[in-house]
């Protein structure tokens, strides 16, 4: 008797499969690529020690950001997948345990992102000889990187075994995680100081569940002063993985089954989303204006998700604006919740921008609607007004919230005798520059999510490419793009710090400056959505038939195919016999 018969399956079907070990190779690739960056670019005026430190920190971001931003999308529509399919009861169908289904399912999913960070990790240990690194420091990194991969994978999985829709599966992985991680230290942080009136003396219970926190305690600053708080840390993370895959396996045998039964109607306005009789109305006349406006906009669940998210940018910014004068110890806390909200939000819109295409290439409506006499440009634009409608009051919020941050520092700054021009101008920088990457941020989300929910053969991987291509991706180039200005000819880098036009437009060079990072990251959104947007127009249908195909041919080949490569078929005649014979 085989133990554990689909694991067993499993591993053997990703040993024949060629991407699991070039995702290894490409991992590794990266990370040593990370290190010959920082050694060349950054680490050229700097002694040993300190580089190793530097990569080292660096490398550790990269895994987590790997581990808690990538690997909650790998599980995340695993087992929901298969019960929007009704494939999953199959499997309970034969002599197998709900064990047996769980554990290979999640390990069919997971052993690529495990055979990626194996490839990070000896990455991780090139700064131990450099110097400034000790074994134990590195050792607990790993153990912690490796928990906080494990805790993503099974916090997905068990998401996406009580959701059915994949946007609501993705979305709930990301939030466990990240909320975990950043969103929840934050909030008791917030709530334990009072709003920040009184200071936080104690340690914060509810960190120890944060595995990027795990991943703090184990530097030899914080090991040194409190050793057991990184061993309870990594204890709690684990056990909280554990506990992920036991509800995993419990409710699986109870949930795959779908209920005929029609819910129960709510009287209450808010249990029922907002679904009244006005609403009915008003959903009648925007089928006759426009079916796909009505149909893609009808969800009334996501504005209550956008105004949760617009009310913590809210305490985000009061953080900002008063916690840190009032409370300067909770600058660690606040880097975990600022970085979790940022990346919450990103992917919320992500989900948004691929949802409709996604289900409707689930269901077959697309189809259907490509066959009316509806054109693309009205099918286009009712999409795009769905999104305005789920997206303009929170953008609106948010810009208010900005123009909030700006006044009140520069009049606190003001009242404590600071230089009132010069401040102004560093927070009108700093909340613009948010602000519009934000803006062009839901552009590019929007544009690249919808063509590729509509163009990608395996559709479950639209929220991840894109996300992955608008803002991992770039972020990841970005946090190193600092260290340009040591590699470039210095005569260079002085001709831009002493530049007239420069100084005139932004006050000093463009090589130190943030806005040039501002305008890197925009003119990168405006290209992508150029790119989305003529992708959409030109190859709409073709997309949406799934007969587009990404031409994967060099630049400079441009002629067609030679006639040798095209087969006709040929039909020779019959002759007198076979024609009076029938054969």
């Amino acid at each position: 008797m085989t133990i554990l018969p689909i694991v067993s399956r499993e591993l053997r079907v990703a040993a024949r499969r060629n991407k699991t070990y070039w995702l290894r190779v490409a991992a590794a690739a990266a990370a040593l690529l990370v290190c010959a960056w920082l050694c060349y670019g950054v680490g050229m005026q700097q002694p040993a020690v300190n580089l190793g430190k530097s990569v080292f920190s660096s490398l550790t971001i990269l895994a987590f950001a790997y581990c808690l931003l990538v690997a909650p999308f790998v599980t995340a529509d695993s087992v929901s997948e298969e019960k929007r399919d009704g494939t999953l009861g199959l499997l309970f169908l034969t002599e197998l345990r709900s064990v047996d289904v769980v554990l290979g399912k999640w390990l069919a999913t997971s052993i690529s992102a495990f055979y990626g960070l194996l490839g990070i990790l000896p990455a991780l240990g090139l700064p131990l000889l450099m110097g400034g690194v000790t074994p134990g420091e590195y050792w607990r990194t790993a153990l912690a990187v490796v928990n906080a991969i494990l805790f993503s994978l099974t916090a997905g999985m068990c998401v996406s075994t009580l959701s059915r829709d994949q946007s609501k599966a993705v979305l709930g992985s990301v939030v466990l995680v990240l909320g975990l991680t950043g969103l929840v230290p934050g909030l008791f942080v917030v709530v334990e100081s009072g709003f920040f009136i009184r200071p936080l003396n104690q340690f914060p219970t509810v960190a120890l569940a944060s595995p990027a926190y795990t991943g703090y305690l184990a530097l030899d600053a914080s090991y040194r002063t409190a050793p057991q708080n990184y061993w309870l840390s990594l204890g709690v993370v684990h056990c909280m993985s554990w506990v992920f895959m036991v509800i995993t396996a419990l409710s699986m045998p109870r949930v795959w089954r779908e209920n005929p039964e029609e819910p129960p109607i709510r009287h209450r306005w808010l249990m029922r989303f907002g679904y009244t009789a006005g609403w009915k109305r008003i959903y009648r006349k925007r089928l006759e204006q426009n079916p796909v406006f009505a149909v893609a906009g009808r969800l009334r669940w996501p504005h209550f998700v956008f105004w949760t998210l617009v009310c913590l940018v809210a305490l985000n910014v009061f953080w900002i604006t008063f916690g840190y004068r009032r409370n300067t110890s909770s600058y660690q806390f606040h880097q975990y919740f600022s970085h979790a909200l940022v990346f919450t939000n990103r992917v919320w819109i992500t989900v948004m921008a691929c949802r409709f295409f996604l289900e409707a290439r689930r269901t077959g409506a697309l189809e259907l609607i490509l066959t009316t006499p509806i054109p693309v440009r009205t099918l286009l634009r009712g999409h795009w007004r769905a999104l305005r409608r789920f997206f303009v009051l929170p953008i609106v919020a948010i810009a208010v919230l900005h123009v909030f941050y700006v006044a009140v520092n520069w009049r606190l700054a003001n009242l404590q005798g600071g230089v009132g021009g010069m401040l102004l101008q560093s927070y009108l920088i700093a909340a613009g520059s948010s602000l519009i990457n934000f803006l062009t941020d839901v552009l590019a989300l929007c544009y690249v999510g919808s063509w590729l929910s509509l163009s990608l053969r395996k559709p479950g991987f639209a929220v991840l490419y894109t996300f992955a291509l608008v803002i991992l991706g770039p972020w990841t180039i970005g946090y190193f793009l600092p260290g340009l200005s040591t590699i470039l000819p210095a005569s260079f880098v002085v001709r831009l710090n002493t530049s007239s036009l420069l100084r005139a437009l932004f006050g000093t060079g463009l090589a130190y400056y943030p806005v040039a990072r501002t305008l890197a990251w925009v003119l990168k959104n405006l290209l992508l959505v150029i790119w989305a947007r003529s992708k959409l127009q030109r190859h709409f249908r073709s997309a949406a038939a799934q007969t587009y195909r990404y031409d994967k041919r060099p630049f400079f080949r441009m002629h067609p195919p030679s006639p040798k490569s095209s087969r006709t078929l040929k039909i020779e005649p019959l002759t007198a016999v076979e024609t009076s014979t029938g054969h």
